[in-house]
This record gives structure tokens, sequence and C-alpha cells, in this order.
């Protein structure tokens, strides 16, 4: 048990992983060619681009020797071109719309006159992009404002095919999420920026944490799928909150919305009820509101622009009630008080700013900051199998972002950028409740069974990450990053530096040496010990200094119709630990006394990659209306809560706690020498009998640890064709596909193949499992008793042990159209599947914990993992639809705008919980487990048998009211349009005498109405 700690240990080291991107990465570029009438290609043409959102007013670049030009680093905006050479008539042209990386291609042909003769051409705005290969989505200010939603990460992703989030129904339970994941993409890879600062980091099992994300102040959000060059370190999801400017004319904002109980209907369906579902999720009250504004200092030379955001939400917990025991040591019980249900309260405070600096011509900086403050559950909590008394509060308060950012275009051709940045957080999770109900002297408890009408229930007390109450320091103390881009008609080269360096801490803190108590049916079969109790001096802390460094080259260019890209980029990771003790004063008799490991005594990790990348896009026709595009990369995987127990930390390599069996005699007294690692009294042997030892359950292998190209990297390839087929109006079709290696691998030396005895179930009858249950259940693994608890880890890359396989493939198609009568459409489909197989390496350790689940792999004490026999798994393809509309009635001023999502359920599981007993009367052991009371395993093949559909469309309406320079917008966002009572999680707990198998976990909200106004001036 001891790996619990490290989940949320490893979790931090992801923060090192995320550098700063640079600025430019996110911003978007116009280029072209300048001819004469007779075709000539024309050089020395002064280009000239000019926008209100550009505080230097114009920038100017002159064509090259092939008469092609680049504009690079352009902020979203409408932009005006000019063209002037000396013997030729000027040239403009208006209205050219840039968003996110989009690269416009803006050609001009230039006739013999007058220099003063301008002639302006007139043409609808580029929409295909035919020098790009990166796929994005972008969703500006304007259509945030008209579409129902929650104006959240989480929210927009949902209408995105493929990316994971599923929504967020209006922000009905917050308004933070951050960048998912697609195409079978890893958390870890994932990265949340605000302005290209990363904010984003992977705990809690590889979730992104997007709570820092202020969507409501965005000028846009640019979502990046797949195509980055040198500058991007992983090939997931990239999300940049891109932030507004100010102007040289004050203008800002104001955002408000709210909704409460009377305001929602119910879709507490009779099938919902004889599905076991015994009460409604329902919302009790949500609000929020959002200041802005900003304008100028000094025209033309200093701009600014602050923000003020607030989301409160409030909502019952479905299925769930509060415990009449809770915070009653004596009782060891659930009574439901039905008469009132659990609810879940979030708030969210988040306060920004910016300033915009034209220190020179030919110098640009910008500041900005935030301090944020984050809070759940301290009133409520609970969810459909946690009570509300043991639900964990968590508290990030304060957390602060702090960025500067430097520009300069150093001449027509030479582009220098530079930036530094920190995020930093500190989070308690969970702190005391401040419902009444804390009390240290409480252990947390979890029924398999389900005797509550729920399985797996969790009481009686709160545990963070560990199983403690934790008290944490996150972030990046440095996010560096510089470039020189030298930038011609054809050429687009950079060169760059990303670096910094953390060093995030976490402390726990256990009231008792018994921290969980596990129980079937009422009694007690086993036990959680640690080695400290509630002494200050003795919280484990766990420090490590993270040192990431990366340079990379990159290069676009362009001739006639093709264009070119390539880049490539060095990283080299290191990780090492400060001075870190553990035991002595304070610890249980189970600890060592105390022992100190010096700074950088231990093993250290230090990688070295050199991945590369490349890109091609191709001009079909010649008229900017038909690109053929492909990329291919390598990249480097991201470090994270998914790989839970990747981290060197000798805190971490060291056990603090471990389970034990514990035959109780129904006074959950615990009657036996906890210190005694083998069976006495009550309980049995530890499973991990190095518990509090001065030794390192795991060891790593060198040459995987430290060394060149042995981090986990992802290949991913992408082929597409995107046409204009209209006017403002595009369609894209891509085939995408992703591979990953260099997995990580556990070996317990202690135990060689022999010790692990195979063995089948036959599964119990039930006509509710596919055919009907009674189905042998093989490829079981049982260690031999003589084994049990001796740990001796060896961490290497599975390759030296037997070959495992992952890929992603599949087809996205997309439309966009942005048309001149108000019309904005975005949408698309998302069909896809995964294939993970590691039968050969299950077969060599069956003592493996995660299997094909991730990108690491893991040993359970529990015997979690050799009771898994599912090694290959084979995704059917499933498609997804989403998308959104927008439209303004002319004359009338009324906005009415859609969003819509039909996504495949997901695959269930029946996790059956077999005793000793049953493993021996319908099994093939022949003799008791031998780790533990009970084993779990699940009964139907993964991606065998799915949950219905789930489809939801999302309404708004809205009243336009002008006034002189003032707009307001006031409208009712209805959500779940035809209140579907979908389910959207159940319980995976099996039981053949029970009917909770299946019982609705979670549902769609049922539909409601928000009040919404907006007023822009």
């Amino acid at each position: 048990m001891r790996r619990v700690v490290t989940g949320s240990a490893a979790a931090l080291l992801c923060l090192v992983f995320l550098p700063a991107l640079a600025h430019a990465q996110f911003a978007g570029a116009i280029t072209g060619v300048v001819r004469d009438t007779s075709g000539g290609v024309l050089p020395g043409v002064t280009v000239e681009a000019t926008s209100p959102v550009l505080i230097e007013k114009v920038r100017t670049v002159v064509t090259d020797d092939t008469g092609q030009y680049r504009i690079v680093d352009l902020l979203t905006g409408t932009y005006t071109m000019t063209f002037s050479l000396p013997g030729f008539s000027t040239v403009k042209r208006d209205g050219i719309e840039i968003a996110g990386t989009f690269v416009a291609t803006v050609n001009a042909d230039m006739r013999v006159g007058a220099l003063e003769e301008t002639i302006t051409v007139t043409g609808e705005t580029p929409v295909v992009d035919v020098q790009s290969v990166r796929a994005q989505q972008t969703v500006s200010k304007d259509v945030l404002a008209a579409i129902p939603s929650s104006r959240s990460g989480g929210g927009i992703q949902a209408l995105i095919p493929g990316m994971s989030s599923n929504g967020d129904s209006g922000g009905i339970t917050g308004g933070g999420g951050s960048a998912g994941q697609i195409h079978g993409s890893r958390g870890s890879d994932s990265r949340t920026y605000s302005d290209g600062l990363n904010i984003g980091w992977a705990g809690g099992g590889g979730g992104q944490w997007g709570n820092g994300v202020n969507v409501g102040v965005a000028q846009e959000v640019v979502l990046s799928t797949s195509g980055g060059l040198g500058e991007a370190e992983t090939s997931g999801v990239s999300m940049n909150v891109i932030p507004r400017e100010g102007g040289n004319t004050f203008s800002g904002s104001f955002a408000a919305s709210g909704a409460d109980g009377a305001w929602q209907g119910s879709n507490y369906t009779q099938s919902l009820k004889d599905q076991g579902l015994r009460a409604p999720s329902e919302l009790n009250s949500m609000y929020e509101f959002n200041p802005m504004g900003g304008g100028r200092i000094i025209r033309d030379r200093l701009w600014f622009y602050t923000s003020y955001r607030q989301i409160a939400t409030n909502n019952s917990t479905p299925g769930m009630f509060v415990n009449r025991n809770a915070g009653n040591p004596n009782s060891w019980s659930v009574d439901f008080d039905q008469s009132r249900q659990a609810f879940n309260d979030t708030l969210d405070q988040i306060l920004s700013g910016r300033v915009t600096w034209q220190a020179t011509p030919r110098n640009k900086i910008n500041l900005s900051w935030q301090e944020s403050i984050y809070k759940s559950n301290f009133k409520g909590g609970g969810s459909a199998t946690t009570t509300p008394e043991a639900a964990v509060p968590s508290r990030m308060s304060p957390y602060h972002l702090q960025g500067a950012t430097w520009s300069s275009p150093l001449s027509s051709r030479l582009l220098a950028e530079a930036g530094w940045g920190t995020f930093e957080a500190r989070y308690r999770n969970p702190e005391p409740r401040e419902d009444g109900t804390h009390n240290p002297r409480m252990i947390r408890a979890q029924e398999q069974s389900s005797m509550y009408g729920i399985g797996n229930l969790i009481y009686r007390m709160p545990a963070g990450v560990g199983g403690g109450f934790n008290h944490h320091l996150i972030g990046t103390k440095a996010n560096n990053r510089a470039s020189l881009s030298y930038v011609t008609g054809a050429h687009n080269m950079k060169f760059g530096y990303q670096g910094g360096f953390n060093n995030p801490n976490q402390t726990y803190q256990y009231f008792n040496e018994v921290i969980n108590v596990r129980l079937n049916n009422g009694r007690a079969n086993q036990l959680t010990q640690v080695i400290t109790v509630d002494d200050s001096d003795a919280r484990i802390k766990v420090t490590r200094n993270l040192w990431p460094t990366s340079f990379y080259a990159q290069d676009q260019w362009t001739s006639n119709r093709l264009t070119l890209q390539g880049g490539i980029r060095y990283d080299y990771y290191m990780m090492n630990y400060p001075e870190s003790k553990i035991g002595g004063p304070g610890y249980t008799a189970s600890a060592q006394p105390e022992h100190v490991y010096p700074s950088r005594s231990t093993q250290q990790v230090k990688w070295t990659d050199v991945t590369p990348r490349m890109g091609l896009a191709y001009d079909v026709f010649g008229d900017g209306k038909t690109a053929f595009k492909f990329n291919l990369g390598k990249y480097t995987q991201g470090v994270t809560a998914a790989n839970n127990d990747f981290d060197l930390n000798p805190i971490i390599r060291t056990a603090i706690s471990t389970t034990r069996d514990w035959t109780d005699n129904g006074d959950f007294v615990v009657n036996c020498d906890l210190a005694n690692t083998e069976k006495n009294g009550e309980c049995g042997a530890m499973n991990n009998k190095n518990l509090g030892k001065e030794v390192f359950d795991r060891t790593y292998d060198p040459g995987f640890v430290e060394g060149y190209g042995v981090r986990p990297y992802s290949w991913s390839l992408g082929l597409s064709v995107q046409q204009e087929v209209a006017p403002r109006v595009s369609v894209n079709v891509g085939y995408f596909r992703n591979w990953w290696g260099n997995w990580y691998t556990v070996d317990n030396q202690t135990n060689a193949l022999a010790d692990w005895t195979p063995y089948s179930i036959t599964a119990p009858r039930d006509d509710r499992l596919p055919g009907g249950g009674g189905q042998v259940i093989d490829g079981l693994y049982d260690l031999v008793p003589g084994k049990v608890g001796q740990v001796a880890e060896w961490g290497t890359n599975s390759k030296n042990i037997a070959e495992q396989t992952e890929n992603w493939q599949g087809v996205d198609v997309g439309v966009v159209a942005r048309m001149r009568n108000g019309l904005t459409v975005q949408g698309g489909t998302s069909t896809g599947r995964k294939l993970a197989d590691s039968c050969a390496l299950r077969a060599a350790l069956p003592e493996q914990g995660r299997g094909t689940r991730g990108a690491t792999t893991s040993i359970t004490d529990n015997g979690g993992s050799p009771v898994n026999p599912y090694c290959r798994e084979v995704e059917p393809y499933q498609t997804s639809f989403r998308g959104l509309a927008t439209y303004t009635v002319p004359r009338i001023d009324v906005q009415v705008s859609g969003t819509w999502r039909s996504d495949p359920g997901n695959d269930i599981a029946a996790n059956f919980v077999a005793n000793r007993a049953y493993v021996l009367a319908n099994g093939t052991l022949g003799r008791n487990l031998s780790e533990s009371a009970n084993v779990t395993v699940n009964l139907i093949e993964p991606y065998t048998l799915f949950a219905e559909r789930r489809n939801n469309v999302d309404l708004r309406i809205a009243k336009i009211f002008r006034y002189g320079r003032t707009r307001t917008q006031v409208g009712v966002d209805v959500f779940n349009l035809t209140n579907t009572d979908v389910v959207t999680g159940q319980s995976e707990t099996f039981s053949p005498t029970s009917t909770a198998w299946l019982t609705p976990t979670s549902i769609q909200p049922a539909r409601y109405m928000k009040l919404s106004a907006q007023i822009d001036f």
C-alpha cells in the first residue's frame, strides 16, 4: 500500500515536464506571393499588416527573391494588408481574419502605376491553411459568448469530436476543466496553457488540473491535437487560453449567470428507479459573475486588462444520503438519513491582470499575474459510493501565476523572443471538514459487499492520496524560454530553448496507525497500517528537484504549392532529491531509528533524447482552397501520476504503509502486535515486510533511468485533406495513428515464475451476465504462501523481459462555417479504436499491476493484478458526434444557438468479490488464497459490453440590445433540452445475491434553465 503515496508524489513530477511554449507556437501568420500582371514574381515589395489588436499598429516585411513574404506571430484579429513598390500601384486587401495558429495565404497582383494610387482588392478571408500541418480547433470569444456553455475548458472540449471530456452541463458542477485526451493519448501528455504559460499538472491518476484557467477572459481558446514540430514536447492535446489585451480605447465586459432548483425539471424516471437509483442529482444553486476591462495607459505604448471571476455551485449527490453515524468513533456501520440527501459544493475565484508595453518600436513586453482560490466539499461532499463524512474537502489557497514575455523584430526577417513564467499552488487535500463530523480518531472504512445497497462503499473518514491528510506545494519555480526566428517568404526557421526548475513537495499526516479497514458484509478482513501517528515532527515530507532542458530547431520551406516542415528536439531531463529523512521520534514501533539520506545520494533520473518531427502540406490546385497534409513525429512522454510508482525519491521507495489480513472478533479492536511482520493474534502477515525498514522496495535499472533514448515515447502520424467547399466553409478529413514504446516494467525479484500458481474459477450463474454467467475465468494467479510479503523490485524497460504493444487509429471529419450572414457552425465526427497487448509480459511476470492500462506497470500488494486475465484489449470502432451552431436573426437582434453531443457509452465491468471459500469451492487453486481474504475478478471481458449511448442537446436564446458602444445580451440557456435520463456511470460491483450491480451512480443532469446576461462596452 505504500504505492498510494507514490501516486501523488509522481503526479507532481510532471510539473517540470511542462515547460512554457513560445507564444509564437500559438500565434497565426499571413503569407503569400506577390506578382506583376505578367505573372512574374516581385522581390522587394513592402508588405504591411495592420490591425487594432497590434499595439505597435503595423507589422512590416519585404518579399524575398521568390516574391514570397511571411508575417508571423500575429494575434487573433482582423487585418488589413498593404503591398507597395515604387513604380507600381499600391494594393490593399481588407478583412483578413486570423484565429489561433491559422496561416492565411494572401497573394497580390501589382500593376505598373503611381505609388500614390491604391487598388483595394475584395475577397473572402481564406479558410484553408495550405502551409501548416498542425491539427487544431479554435473557439473565439464571440462564439464563447454566444453558445450555451460554462465558458470553461471542460465545456469547450466537450464540443470537440473525439475529446475525452463528456461535458459539464453548463458548469452545473463548477467552472474548471483542463486539456483532455484524444486519439488514445495519455493524460500525462496533455498540456494546459494560459497565454503559453503552462499551468497544468497531471494528478489524480493522470487527469490534468485546470481550475486555474480563466476561460471567461479569453480572446480565444486554441486546441491543438496533432502535428507539433520542435516546440512541442509531447504529442498530446495542448489547450491554450489566450487572454484579452487592452487597446487604445477602454473596453470591457460584465458577464453574469445563475440558476437554482426552481429552474430545473426532473428526469428521475421510473426506469431509473427500477435500476436502483435511490435519488437523483438535483441543482440546488449555481452562479457566476465575471467583470473585466482594459484600455490604454499611454496610447500605442502601454495597455492593460484585468478580470475577476467567481463561480459557485451546489448540487445534490445521486443516490447518497447523510450518515447518521458520521463522527461516531464507536460505530462501524452506516445508517442513512433518507430525509437529508448529500450535496457537493464548490467555490472558484480568479483575479488576473495583464500589461502590454511597447517599450520601443522594436521591443514589446507582456506582464501577467493571477491569484486564485479554489475549494470544494467543505460543507458538503460525497459521491454515489462515498458518504459525506468520508468525502475529501479540498482547498487550493492561494495559487499564483506570473509571467513575463519579450519579443523584438530585430529586422524585417529576424524575430527574437524570450519569456519567464511561474506557477505555484498550495493545497490541502483533504483538510478537516467544516460540517462538524471531523474526528481524528476515526478510521476510514470500505465495505466491499452491497449490504447498504452500494458496492464498495467508503465511509467514516476522508483520506487523500496515501490514505492520510495532505499538504502540498506544487508548481514550477521557473519556466524559461528563448527563441530566434529567421523569416523570409520561402523560409521560416526557428531555434529555441526551453527549460526551468522546480522542487515540488508534499507532506503527509496520519492520525492513527491503522488508517483504513476493509470489510465484507460488516466483517473486517483487511487493514492498512502506517509508520507515523499524528506527530508534527513525524509527518512525512517528500521533495524532489526537477531540471528540464530542451533545445529545438525547425524550418518551414515553401516552393510553389509545396510546403515542407521539419524539426528536431533535444531533451535533457534530470530529477534528484534534497536531503530527506525518515524514522525517529513520532514514528511507530514498525519504523527504524531516524535515517537521513544526504542530498543526491540515491539513484537519480537522467534522460537524454533527440526526437525528429516532419510534415508536408500541398496546395493541390494552387488556388488556396484544397490542401493535402502529412505529419509524422516522435515525442517524449510525460511522467505523471499515471506512472504511479516511477519516483526514485528515497522516501517513496521506503515502505511507509502496508496491508495485512485482519480476522476481527467483532469488537473492531486490533488485537495483534502491528510491529510484528508475521501472522500474530488477529492479524495476518504483512503484505510488505519491508515496512519502516531502511530498505528500498525498488531498485531501478541504471540503463532505464539514465541514458539516451530510454525515456518512454510515442510516435504520431497524421494524414488529412482540407477543402473550401463554399465561401467561408471548409471540410477536413483526417486519418490519425499513435503508438507507444519504452514501456516501464517492474519485476519482484523475490518471486520466480514458479512461485505463481495459475488457476481458474467458475463465474456465478446469473441471468444478468452475458450468456447467463457460469463461464470459466482462467489466467488467474496466486502467490505461494511462503513468498507473501517479500518485496525486492527491479524497475526496467519491459523489452528486457517481453514486448508490449499499444496503438490507436481512427478518422476525424470536421466542418467549419463562418458565414457573413451571422451563421457559425463547427462540428464533426471522430471514429477510432485502441489496441493494447501485454500478454507476453504477463506470462513472464504475473505480478504486473497495470497490464495494458497505461504507460507504466506496477506491482499491487493486494493481489489485484494477478487476477486480471485480460492482457489483450481491442476496442471496437466507435464514433462520436459533436458540434455547435449560432445564428443572429437580423433586424430583431435575437441570437439562437445550440450545441450537440452523441458519444458511445462506457464499457461495463462486473467486478465479483470471490472470497477464499468461493475460490476453494469453485476454482482450481486447490488451497486458500495466500495474500488476501478475497480477490476481485471482472467477469466480463473489457470492451465487449457497453452502456447506452449518451446524447445531449443544449439551446440558447438571447436578445441583443445596442446603445451606442454598449452591447447588452440577455438570454436563457436550456441544458439537456430533451430531458434525457441517460446513465453516465454505474456500479460495477457484482454479486449474485445483490441487485446493486449496474445501479446508476451518475446520470445526465435534468433539463434546467440558466439566466445569463453580458454587457460589452
